[in-house]
């Protein structure tokens, strides 16, 4: 029975390491660059200190320049140096303590490009999590020692603790590095003051060596510690594999901590090879403190859970409950509820992957169970089943067959109202075959949107239970549903169903369904079309993108232009002319004539004094025509294609009683005066239905 229980002490243990090396991991090095921004604001005390320490400077560079040139009575006897060159340097030295700072800000600028050279270096094997490691470990462990015993959760324990605390070290031997860096730009003057005499120039040549290899170590810091996180972000996608066919998870654990160990004595390797640098990190005996009271407090641990659970005379389970009070009480609840029975059922379906339940004997009773549940018609929780969906395909396992079909529903619950068959749930993907109540049937896949990008096809985004999006494709006779928008009737009465379904919905608009994946639209201005893009695709006319609830792309239609009504009697004319001049404002001809018996296709045309004419073309059902034209703005905001016509005469046909006149063999013509339009625009052609019969799987994110 303690077994169990010191194994979910000891997974509580990792996951809490996980976590804390998760929350110091990637906060360093952006932070800590080659200025000196944290310095100065952690410390703003070094700040004001800055001009005592060059009074100090100035102070100390006039007593050696003055005990120096004192030597020079001594004659041959004291060695002195030359009192001109003494003289000369120590003026020298003294305008450098004036401009310490700015000359140490000109050397940290030079070393900001091969910082920032090496911070830029996009790398995608880095993006990761420490918990990905813990996951990968446990399920490398697996071929080597059972996972569900004490010896190999903590075996799992060591690891992770040799891996996280070398990590951390690493982090504080970067701070440590970085804060030498201030120390040397703040006291730089100090420096300055041991150059004016031969005796002490040594000091400031030290100083200067120091200062480089300072900020070779900062450059390396970001060498190091982005190597690590890359080689992490490989060893979770590949489990620590090498392309020969070579590598295993001890080998790249082993070769893992030999580069955090070189990344923190490198200081010393430095210094071998003749560079002053400052000697910064802790001993091995931390790190074995370290683990060792770790490992005690896990077995401490094992031994209250022991007592919690096995008091004497608690009767059981009982105290259980007593125990609420204790400080211990926390953990023990936390605990309980990890190990819920559905956990047995859970571990007893999923191929592959890591167990949710308990290890051990009680942990093979209840997966055996937990297999007879599941062939007797239980069904997995949304958090079962998120245990494998959310994870990486390396380590999720899988789940299949009917328990399959009768769960999903509870982690997708837009998937509740179908018949699901042939259901299969794996890491970041889902995919089953859904019978709706029409009887018209769908293949569905969906995608983690936290593990694949958006897909180039039609979808749209579902929440689980869990609170994660997925992307939800289909394809087949009843693809559409999936896509659907609810049956709207144009009612006022909808307006807060539309709101929800369409969140950017405009006020005062009306929406009715008018066929499959198409909705009128009303507004004040007029009416449109809306598109399901599920349904349509992209049109070439105008149009604006409404997206609804669940993530899907309506194409929403401009509203079309529309000229007035004019007349075609001849004592109109006049009538025309000052319709046409109100409604179109901005054209300079005179108008004539007007034509508008095309005016519901979206044209007309105007005749001028001279002759010619201009044909008006609706821009949102028109594409732009090639040739000369101008485009002018109605009164309303609506935009037209101005073609202009040259004058013309055509000879026509003469026609009596509705037929053609002839005289003897020869057609009867007449000359009538028309307009010639060297070029007219194409209309747009309606959107094109979108088959739903394929699903092209997203690409995975790196």
């Amino acid at each position: 029975m303690l077994d169990w229980i010191f194994e979910g002490i000891v997974k509580w243990v990792a996951g809490v390491a996980s976590e804390l090396m998760d929350t110091v991991s990637g906060l360093f090095l952006n932070a800590l660059g080659t200025d000196m921004t944290a310095m100065e604001e952690y410390f703003p005390f070094v700040t004001k200190a800055f001009t005592v320490m060059q009074y100090c400077s100035w102070a100390i560079l006039f007593l050696i320049t003055v005990w120096q040139l004192f030597r020079v009575f001594g004659g041959p006897i004291t060695e002195a140096e030359n009192p001109l060159t003494l003289i000369a340097r120590g003026s020298l030295f003294a305008v450098l303590i004036a401009y310490a700072k700015p000359i140490f800000f000109i050397t940290l600028d030079m070393a900001r490009a091969p910082y920032t050279a090496l911070l830029d270096i996009a790398m995608t094997g880095e993006d990761f999590t420490f918990a990905g490691v813990e996951e990968t470990l446990s399920n490398g462990i697996a071929s080597f020692v059972a996972i569900t015993s004490v010896i190999g959760m903590l075996l799992i324990l060591i690891l992770l603790i040799a891996l996280g605390w070398n990590y951390f070290k690493l982090l504080l031997e970067t701070v440590e590095r970085y804060v030498v860096v201030g120390v040397l730009c703040y006291t730089s003057p100090l420096a300055y003051s041991m150059g004016a005499s031969k005796a002490t120039s040594p000091v400031f040549k030290s100083w200067c060596r120091m200062v480089g290899s300072q900020l070779l170590l900062l450059t390396m810091n970001v060498w190091f510690l982005r190597g690590f996180s890359t080689s992490v972000g490989q060893f979770i996608g590949n489990g620590g594999a090498l392309s020969n066919g070579n590598g295993s998870i001890f080998l790249w654990l082993f070769c893992a901590l030999a580069f955090l160990k070189t990344a923190q004595r490198f200081d010393s390797y430095l210094a071998s090879l003749g560079l002053n640098v400052a000697q910064t990190g802790s001993s091995m005996g931390m790190e074995m403190l370290m683990a060792a009271r770790v490992l005690s407090g896990a077995a401490s641990g094992a031994k209250s859970a022991g007592r919690t659970f096995h008091s004497p005379g608690s009767g059981g389970w009982s105290t259980a409950s007593t125990a609420a009070g204790t400080p211990g009480s926390g953990f023990a609840a936390g605990f309980a509820n990890k190990f819920k029975g559905n956990s047995y059922v859970r571990d007893a379906v999923v191929a592959g992957g890591t167990p949710m339940g308990a290890g051990g004997g009680m942990g093979f009773v209840g997966r055996a169970f937990g297999g007879m549940a599941a062939r007797n018609g239980a069904t997995l929780t949304g958090e079962s089943i998120s245990s494998v969906a959310s994870r990486q395909p390396g380590v999720s396992g899988s789940i299949g067959g009917e328990i399959a079909d009768r769960s999903l529903g509870n982690y997708i619950p837009q998937m509740s109202g179908y018949q699901l068959s042939g259901t299969s749930i794996s890491g970041g993907q889902i995919s089953t075959t859904a019978v709706g109540a029409d009887g018209k049937s769908a293949e569905v896949a969906m995608f983690s949107a936290a593990q694949y990008e958006a897909p180039s096809g039609p979808h749209s985004v579902v929440t689980a239970s869990d609170g994660s999006q997925w992307y939800q494709m289909a394809s087949g006779a009843g693809a559409g549903a999936f896509f659907d928008a609810p049956a709207f009737s144009g009612s006022l009465s909808e307006a807060l169903q539309m709101a929800e379904t369409f969140p950017g919905i405009e006020a005062g608009t009306r929406l009715r369904t008018v066929g499959e994946g198409v909705m009128e639209a009303s507004a004040p201005e007029g009416n449109t079309l809306w598109y399901n893009s599920a349904y349509y695709d992209e049109p070439d006319a105008p149009h604006s993108i409404v997206q609804s609830a669940n993530g899907v792309d309506w194409y929403a239609m401009q509203q079309n232009a529309q000229a007035p009504e004019f007349e075609s009697s001849e004592p109109a004319l006049a009538y025309n002319q000052a319709q046409f001049q109100a409604f179109m404002p901005g054209f300079e001809q005179k108008a004539v004539n007007v034509d508008g018996s095309t005016r519901q296709d979206g044209h007309f045309e105007v005749r001028h004094e001279n002759g010619s004419g201009t044909m008006f073309f609706d821009t949102t059902r028109y594409a732009a025509p090639r040739g000369d034209y101008k485009v002018y703005e109605d009164v309303k905001g609506g935009q037209w294609y101005a073609v202009p016509g040259e004058a013309s005469v055509e000879r026509k046909p003469v026609y009596e009683n509705g037929k053609p006149v002839y005289d003897g063999d020869k057609l009867r013509t007449t000359q009538v005066a028309t307009v010639r339009y060297k070029n007219q625009p194409t209309r747009y052609a309606v959107p094109q239905a979108r088959p739903l019969t394929e699903i092209k799987s997203p690409r995975r994110k790196h």
